[in-house]
């Protein structure tokens, strides 16, 4: 799937557009590098649950998609929730989208933080499929199953 065609189906002016490329992928975990708008350095990531992570601390950190709850912990936490704009953009989405992981590259945008997890679209770049997602736990399933179907 060339650029062209990944910006007909991606929402290229979102400003949590994320380009995660899978470099391994062994035994249902993959890791790789996240790509994002707000940094030139990609932000590596060992696992599923540490991906997640870090795409939610983005998430705060830019303040889009706003939570729609608040994070609950065993310990009081600060709140870090930014208003739009103050975190500077650093990077165009035509780099973010123009990155490829050696297993996979997945183009996510998650348009929502509602009851307590998140809603959006990932688009697998190498085989050119949009679907969306209702929940964290189904995005990663997406991206687990197409790193499995590509390794058949």
């Amino acid at each position: 799937m060339d650029t062209q065609e990944i910006k007909r189906h991606v929402n290229i002016a979102a400003p949590n557009l994320l380009s995660v490329c899978v470099d391994t992928h062994r035994q249902g975990e993959a890791s790789g590098r996240m790509f994002h708008r707000f940094s030139r350095e990609p932000e590596q990531f060992r696992d599923s649950g540490h991906l997640l992570k870090q795409m939610e601390a983005l998430f705060d950190r830019i303040g889009y998609p706003q939570a729609a709850t608040r994070r609950r912990s065993f310990f009081p936490q600060p709140e870090v929730y930014q208003q739009k704009g103050e975190v500077a953009r650093v990077m165009e989405a035509d780099e973010i989208i123009g990155q490829r992981g050696e297993k996979g590259t997945f183009i996510v945008h998650v348009q929502y933080r509602q009851n307590a997890t998140w809603q959006g679209n990932v688009t697998w770049v190498d085989r050119g499929v949009t679907q969306n997602f209702r929940s964290a736990l189904e995005l990663l399933k997406l991206i687990d199953g197409a790193l499995d179907s590509a390794e058949e």
